[in-house]
Formats: C-alpha cells, sequence, structure tokens
C-alpha cells in the first residue's frame, strides 16, 4: 500500500483554523481516501513516520515515486528525527559535531539541487557543481559522502532510485614530511621552547606517535610508568571537550591503544609530574588556566617558533625588513628566498628546504622510525589504525597481555631517536 502524506486545512469545533497533516491511499476500486494522522503530528517527519506504522507500509510494498532531494534531506542529520534514529541503532556516529557538519553539508546540496527530483539527477550535474566549487578535494569527497546518505534515506521516501557511482576527487592538501636525526636534535632543545610543558608537549607527540588532539587530552592516569606505556583512550576536539574514544572509534568501539615510551621520555615525565605532584589521576597533564587542555592554535604557534629558533624555518617578514634595512644602510642584502610553486609556506614562515615541517610531521616521523623494526602488523596497534574492539587496559591482567604481544616494541621505542 502507498501513503501520500499532506497538509490542508481544519476548522476546529471552537471555530479556530488550524492546519493538520493527512495521508490519502487509493483503494481496490480506484478511489482515492483520506484520513487524518492526528492531532499529535506536527510536521512532515511525523507524519511519514505515523503512515509508516500503517498496515502494508514499506519500501519493498510501495511503487518507486518520484521524491525531490529536498524532501529526502530536509530532516536529515537533525536529532530526534527518524534519519538521526536510524543511524543511532545501525552503530554511525551520532556526535554533535558530526551532525553539525553534515547538517551544513545537507543545506548545501538543498540548495545546490533541492528542486531536483532525485531520480533526474545525474553524475555530471554533481561533478560539474564540485569542479567550480573553491574546496579541497577532501571537502568535495564529503559532499559525495553525505549525498549517497540521501540516497540511502530515499527509500524511506517510497523512492526505488538506484544510487549512481561518483568519482573520487583528488585529495590536494600535501601530506605532512618528516624529520632526519639531525633535525630533531636541533628542535628538541629545551632553549626552543617556552617552558618545559611545551617541550614535553611535542616530545610526547614525538615518543608515542600521538595526534595533536591526543596529546592535548593526556591525563595523569594514562601514563603507566611500572609497565613503561601510555594508555591512549580519548582526544580533546577543538572546542577543549574530551572523548572517551579515539580517532576513527566511537563510544561503542573507542579503538583504544597502549605505546611503549622511550625510557628518556619517561624520565623526563616522571621529573615533571614529580614537579605538579597535586595533579590528580582525571587530570590533564598538559594544561592552562583553571586545568583546561592547551588550545590547539597556541601548540601550533609555539610548534612554528620552535622550528624557527631551531633554524629549521625562516620569518619570511623578518628576513625582508633585514634585507630593506640593508639596501637602506648601503650593505649587501640578504639573499632573497625563492619560494616555488611546489614549496610549502604557512603565513610567513617558510621551511628552509620547502618541506612541511608541522606537528603532525612528528607522528609520522614516529611511524616512519618504529617501522623500521615492526612490521606494519606489530605497529597498527601502537598507531590507532586498526579495528580492534574495546580493551580494558587499565585492567593489569590485560594490559599485560597486550604488553606480552608486542615483545620488540619496547626496544624500538628506545631507538626512536637513532
Amino acid at each position: 500500500m502507498e501513503y501520500h502524506v499532506f497538509k490542508k486545512p481544519k476548522k476546529l469545533k471552537n471555530g479556530k483554523a488550524v492546519r493538520r497533516w493527512y495521508y490519502y491511499f487509493v483503494d481496490k476500486n480506484g478511489k482515492e481516501i483520506q484520513k487524518s494522522c492526528g492531532k499529535f503530528v506536527k510536521n512532515r517527519s511525523d507524519a511519514e513516520s505515523f503512515v509508516r506504522e500503517l498496515p502494508g507500509w514499506g519500501p519493498g510494498n510501495a511503487e518507486s515515486v518520484r521524491v525531490l532531494v529536498k524532501t529526502i534531506a530536509e530532516n536529515m542529520y537533525i536529532p530526534g528525527s527518524d534519519h538521526y534514529k536510524r543511524r543511532k541503532e545501525l552503530g554511525r556516529s551520532t556526535d554533535m559535531d558530526t551532525m553539525k557538519e553534515a547538517r551544513g553539508l545537507i543545506r548545501k546540496i538543498i540548495t545546490d539541487f533541492g528542486e531536483i527530483c532525485i531520480d533526474d539527477l545525474t553524475v555530471i550535474m554533481v561533478t560539474k557543481r564540485l569542479l567550480k566549487m573553491n574546496c579541497s578535494g577532501s571537502r568535495k569527497n564529503r559532499y559525495i559522502q553525505v549525498l549517497g546518505e540521501i540516497y540511502q534515506e530515499a527509500p524511506w521516501h517510497h523512492s526505488k532510485v538506484t544510487p549512481p557511482k561518483f568519482p573520487t576527487f583528488a585529495r590536494n592538501v600535501r601530506k605532512a614530511d618528516i624529520f632526519s636525526t639531525s633535525e630533531l636534535n636541533r628542535l628538541f632543545l629545551p632553549e626552543n621552547f617556552p617552558s618545559e610543558t611545551m617541550f614535553l608537549f611535542f616530545l610526547c607527540c614525538l615518543s608515542a606517535g600521538l595526534r595533536l588532539s591526543e596529546v592535548r587530552g593526556i591525563r595523569r592516569k594514562q601514563i603507566i610508568f611500572d609497565r613503561k606505556v601510555l594508555i591512549v583512550d580519548g582526544y580533546c576536539k577543538q572546542n577543549g571537550t574530551r572523548t572517551v574514544y579515539n580517532k576513527k572509534g566511537t563510544p561503542d568501539n573507542p579503538k583504544f591503544r597502549i605505546v611503549f615510551l622511550s625510557d628518556l621520555t619517561l624520565e623526563k615525565l616522571r621529573y615533571y609530574l614529580d614537579q605538579h605532584s597535586d595533579l590528580q589521576p582525571e587530570d590533564y597533564i598538559f594544561y592552562r588556566e583553571a586545568g583546561k587542555p592547551l588550545r590547539t592554535e597556541y601548540a601550533e604557534a609555539i610548534f612554528d617558533k620552535a622550528l624557527l629558533n631551531a633554524g629549521l624555518a625562516t620569518d619570511l617578514k623578518k628576513h625582508n625588513r633585514e634585507i630593506q634595512a640593508a639596501i637602506k644602510k648601503g650593505e649587501a642584502p640578504p639573499s632573497p628566498i625563492m619560494i616555488r610553486e611546489t614549496d610549502y609556506k604557512k603565513q610567513d614562515i617558510f621551511i628552509i628546504d620547502g618541506r612541511k615541517l608541522v606537528p603532525h610531521s612528528l607522528r609520522y616521523t614516529y611511524v616512519s622510525r618504529m617501522s623500521r623494526e615492526l612490521s606494519a602488523v606489530e605497529l597498527q596497534p601502537m598507531t590507532g589504525h586498526t579495528s580492534v574492539q574495546m580493551i580494558d587496559y587499565y585492567n593489569r591482567k590485560i594490559l599485560d597481555e597486550a604488553i606480552a604481544a608486542s615483545p620488540r616494541a619496547e626496544a624500538a621505542a628506545n631507538n626512536l631517536f637513532i
């Protein structure tokens, strides 16, 4: 049975005029029958939920109908909607940041194609639109991913459209480069950083292969000194809130991992925590006022400054000022820095040889150096690139078993700086 929802005016007994939701269907004799969805149905989403509970309803029972893209998409990624509830039941992310980001793309898709029937939307139409968008390949691919969810939602609106195969755009974001041994020795000097906290902050990034969001979220209890490991069990979002799962994980499948730390890093961490003996197990070890985690922008600025202090980067503004000052004095100016189109430049910071050295370079350097002694299978659980289910690493027996499963990892961690 195919049901259609619609809205029409109704006059109440007190004379007040309101608009209520109804549905209609065609009976065996070809007669159109209209019925009310009830006074508690307030919007289209509620009306469609109502008719789905009626006998005989279902995408498999209904003939395919032509539906506008906006009709399918208008209530997607909204907390409490049927789409949201289905995502939750299917184990997909319902994180509010994800919902907001996807909802923004839904609004964009509705603007671009909302008035078009989903059956008439073609690969050429979508590709042409994306080619005109001034954004990264990753953003365009995400647009296609959310559009794909609209196709998945279409059967719930009686459409039997077949999802087309959309192209994948090249990711035009340059990957971070890695540090050499000599560059690490030049960078990791205490005088290059404004404080011991920031020195140790980035040393942990390198020693454990941590993302910036993960090192921002390290709590006192995650460091197990007698086993020489760090338990990575969450990260800090951009707004400072901390998750209970790792990147690519979910609350149900958090993808926790353990990472061996070098003796050098453990020694410095132990001394640092002795100086901050008031920290409780749940407290962040790297923090700003009121125990809040360090801001991403602050950490990135400190890292750029450390590169400058280590002589691994040049401040272009300062260099240009030096050229102008030398010319005014009649002296030979420093040679101008020639930047090629392929070179990486962040605002006014230029790495000497045009490479991209950013905080994430420390994670790439970790993976590169650890892979010299560990196989990809051994390294996977330590970098978070794995599909293992939730493990309670704070359970000492389980922790010991996990450590025993990586017998070569401790030695590899101590060879990281060689």
